[in-house]
This record gives structure tokens, sequence and C-alpha cells, in this order.
């Protein structure tokens, strides 16, 4: 490298990690810096220019598309050219096969990489199949049944989720995108340093106030498509013929990437999928219906009848970015959230909610502010006082949740909340046979079969369970058939990602056309830590 000794190497890389750009000015000009310690780098833009000749030309590269969107209201600077508002936007993206490429040769993976989809079982007979990993899957058989023998699948693992970057002031916003791939283990995903996931690009957040409220919501969804169809327009080809590309395990296979996997909160599920935000966007449930316990999947086809129909009557309506994507269907894509459809969702939101009025607050709070346990979390102040939940918080008040209701609620009830404890600890499990995937379908049948009384004792005001999270937990069996166990899928992950990828690279920029320089320390952070990597794995 171009460092002198392993002692400039690591005060290079806590100056990258851990000093802004113009305290480590400063800091290389101290006279203890300068007279004693030495380094090759005495100026900031030299400590740049050694981290960059880490890089050597490699690396994956960024790439800025530029366009101007076009509203349908009058340019008001200018009235008498009848011109339109524009907003102008950048886009800035790197190339899901280079990502592909990196990932799938990193020798560090070389442990814990499929190639290939198995089927395990836990009996001698073969008839208690075992479901973990995303290769233990039908997903990935009945994509390699697609292909040519001998070729290597390369899931594609996407997600995504716009977070707030300024804190107290400003309105400064960031849409990060995210990409790994399916043969590399999920414990090793879970692995913030591992970077098994690496930031594909960051959508444009534009204000839309070139449009009309009329169109606005129209427009929301094609910028999003037009924007993935230019990112992942690569993968449509390589999807189709192959690339090949050099393995950890120094093998060169010719590996076609397929879009598998898209993890996103409920509202983007909706607006990748195309779908209005009180529907399902897995299947085709009536939205008044969605409470009942029959789902059918929907077919791209129903979809694309839909949009054509939108567009003979002249409506623009850009194609969605996944019809491109060969061997893909984006509606079993959405895996199951364990975050934010069962923790969040229908334990605190929902069952919580009901008990509470059935059993009354006073009570309910009692019974949380008892003598603490060894084991357990002690909610001192009850529970109806905690202002930041978090899944922690969620997954505490599940462990002792149905004692309390035992003790204060009538069996019709207890049955229920019965069924849904069950139901989010059979779901968390990290690995899934033919028969826990059994009882998960029981228990679920169990809250169906109870769920009235809540409506009975006017705890569920509407009348109805026509919510949508409740009714995610209709799909859980045959998504963890298709891809694994759900904890492999969860979106704290992307949420935990946002710290470095977003947060941090935009406390490093000076403010101003932020997200492009967001990208070039990014760059820099991303260097020193494959750097770091590669003198651990030699």
């Amino acid at each position: 490298g171009p460092f002198k000794d392993d002692e400039e190497w690591e005060l290079a890389k806590w100056l990258i990690h851990n000093v802004g750009h113009n305290a480590a000015e400063e800091f290389l000009k101290l006279p203890i810096i300068v007279q004693y310690a030495q380094p090759e780098f005495r100026t900031k833009q030299q400590l740049y220019d050694c981290i960059n000749e880490l890089l050597q030309g490699k690396g994956i590269h960024w790439h800025c598309h530029e366009f101007d969107c076009e509203g349908d209201l009058p340019d008001e600077r200018d009235p008498s050219s009848k011109k339109m508002k524009t907003e102008h936007l950048e886009m800035w993206y790197r190339d899901p096969v280079e990502i592909v490429c990196e990932l799938i040769g990193n020798p560090i993976f070389k442990e814990v990489m499929a190639y290939a989809p198995i089927q395990l079982f836990a009996d001698a007979q073969g008839t208690e199949q075992v479901f973990n990993e995303m290769w233990t899957g039908e997903w990935w058989w009945r994509i390699q049944e697609r292909l040519p023998p001998s070729v290597t699948i390369a899931p594609l693992i996407i997600s995504s989720d716009k977070t707030q970057l300024s804190q107290f002031q400003g309105d400064k916003t960031a849409w990060p995108v995210y990409l790994t791939i399916g043969n590399i283990s999920k414990d090793t995903h879970h692995e913030l340093s591992s970077h098994a996931t690496i930031l594909l690009g960051y959508l444009p957040v534009p204000k839309f106030d070139c449009y009309t409220d009329k169109v606005w919501s129209a427009m929301k969804y094609c910028l999003f498509h037009q924007c993935m169809s230019i990112i992942m327009c690569s993968v449509a080809e390589a999807g189709n013929t192959g690339s090949p590309m050099v393995c950890a395990d120094s093998l060169i296979r010719n590996v076609y990437p397929i879009f598998a996997v898209y993890i996103a909160d409920y509202p983007e599920q909706c607006l990748i999928s195309c779908c209005m935000e009180n529907r399902c966007p897995i299947c085709k449930v009536d939205p008044d219906h969605c409470g009942s316990h029959q789902p059918e999947l929907f077919q791209k086809q129903d979809v694309m009848e839909t949009l054509s129909y939108f567009k003979a009557k002249q409506n623009a309506i850009f194609p969605p970015f996944w019809l491109i994507l060969p061997h893909s269907d984006i509606f079993v894509a959405f895996t199951p959230d364990l975050l934010h459809q069962l923790h969040k969702g229908v334990f605190k939101d929902h069952l919580v909610k009901w008990c509470t009025i059935i059993i009354r607050a006073v009570k309910v709070n009692n019974a949380f502010h008892m003598l603490s346990h060894p084991g357990l979390c002690h909610f001192k102040n009850g529970i109806s006082h905690i202002s930041q939940w978090t899944g922690t918080e969620h997954k505490e008040m599940e462990k002792v949740f149905l004692v309390l209701v035992v003790a204060h609620a009538c069996n019709d009830v207890v049955m229920a909340v019965h069924g849904v404890i069950d139901f989010i600890y059979l779901a968390s499990l990290q690995s899934h046979t033919s028969t826990t995937l059994g009882l998960l379908c029981e228990v679920l049948d169990r809250f169906h079969e109870h769920k009235h009384i809540f409506t009975e004792l006017e705890a569920q005001s509407q009348g109805h369970f026509n919510i949508p999270k409740i009714h995610s937990m209709e799909h859980y069996e045959d998504l963890i058939c298709l891809f694994g166990s759900a904890d492999g899928y969860n979106t704290k992950a992307p949420e935990c990602l946002h710290i470095d990828y977003a947060k941090d690279a935009y406390r490093a920029t000076n403010r101003k056309d932020y997200i492009q320089h967001m990208t070039l320390w990014l760059q820099c952070q991303e260097a020193v830590d494959q750097f770091t990597k590669y003198l651990g794995w030699i």
C-alpha cells in the first residue's frame, strides 16, 4: 500500500473513520505530528490521495443520472412563455452487476457462500424438510430449473427506506437503496462489519412542487419506477445471458443475477407493486375483506392489464421496473417483516391496544409494574408512559403478555392472544421444518377463530379486521417455504445501515450538494474497510 508501515496505516485509518475534513487538516499540522510522527501525508488532500491509491482504479464506480421533471403547473417566473415548472433531479447509483461481482468474488465470504440450492431434511425418511438459508427454499429450485444446467444463480436482495438526515432544521432527506445476494449466509448479512450488503444508490427525493395535487401521486410512482429501471438495466441483460465471474473459491462461474427479494415497509411495498395503499401488495384480496382467511396471489398479467387500461385513457403510467427483469415475480418478492408487521404492528398497535381496552389501562400498567424477575424486563412505570418504542420493548412485553391476559380476560380473548403470541414466536424461528410451518398455520387459525371477541367487547371499534398488517400473516408460510426463515429479511437491517451510509455520510459533508459529497466520503470509507479486511485475510 501507499503507507510506509503499520503505524502510519493505523493513523490514516483512524483519521478517515473518526475525524472530519477540517479537523484532520488541523491535526496533521500539529507540531507533535509534524516533528515526531512525520507521516508521508502532511495535508488532508495528501491523506485522501493515499486512500485513493488503495483503489488503484478498481472498486465499484458511481454514476450520476440527471433529468428534469416537467410538471403541469405554469412557471410563474416567466408567465408569457407558457412554460411549465420543472424540477432538476440527480440520481447517484452503482451498477448492480458490479456489486454482485464484488460480493460473489470476495474471498472473505468463501466459507459462508453457496452456489446452488439444496434440500435439507430433519429425518432419515425425507419427510421433515428444513428451511433456513435462502438456498434451502423452493424459489431457488424453481428458477434453477428454468436456466441452462450448471449455471449459478445470484439471488438479488434489494432493500430501501427513506430516512431523514437533518435533525433540528432543514428538510434534508435521503432514499438509500441497498443490495446483497442470497448466496451469502444470513448471519453474515446481519453483521454490519462484514459489509455483505452494499449501497446500490440514492434515489432522488423531489419536492414535486411543479405538479398539481391531481397528478402528484401518479408522478411519485412513475419517478420511482423510472429510476429503478435505470439502475437495474444491467440486471435485465445479465439475467438473460449470464456473466462470467470469479467466485470466492477462485473458480469462474457463469452467474445469472436474478431479482428475488425486495425488503421494504408497507407503503413502499405498495409503491413498488403499483397498488393502492389500502391493498395487499402480494395478493388480490379485496381491501374490505382482507381480514378473511383466503388470500389469492397476484400475477404479473393482472397488474399489466390495469396499467394498459390507464395507458389507453392517456394517463402517463411508467412501466414498473420489475417488468424488464427476467425470471422475477414481484408478488412473491416481499418477504415477512417481523419488526413492523408483527412486533410493532399486530402485537403493539393492535393486540395490546384491544386488550388494554378490555382489561383497563390501570390493571395493565399495574401488572407490568410488579416486582421484576431475573431475565425479564421490568417496566417500573407500566407501559402507558413509554414514548419511544423499539423492537426490544415489544419482545419483552410478548414474554409476559399472555400471563397478564389469562388473569384478567375471558377465554376467547386468551385464545386469540395465545394464537398471535405463538405465531410471532414461530415466525421468528431461525430454522423451520414442515412441522413448524404446520403449527404456524394452526395458531393463525386459532386467532381467526376467536378474534370476534374483540368486536363483541367493542375493543376493535371499527368492527372489522381488514388491517394490512394482520392480513400479512396469511403469507408467512408460503414466503418462508420460498426464501427460508423470516429472520434473514428483517427491515431492521436497512435501518441500521442508514447510520453509516446516510446519517454519518451526511454529517461529513458541507450540507450543499450533499449526495455527491456523501458518495465521495463513502468511497474513502469503503477503501479503508476493504484494505483492512485484505490485510486480515493475508
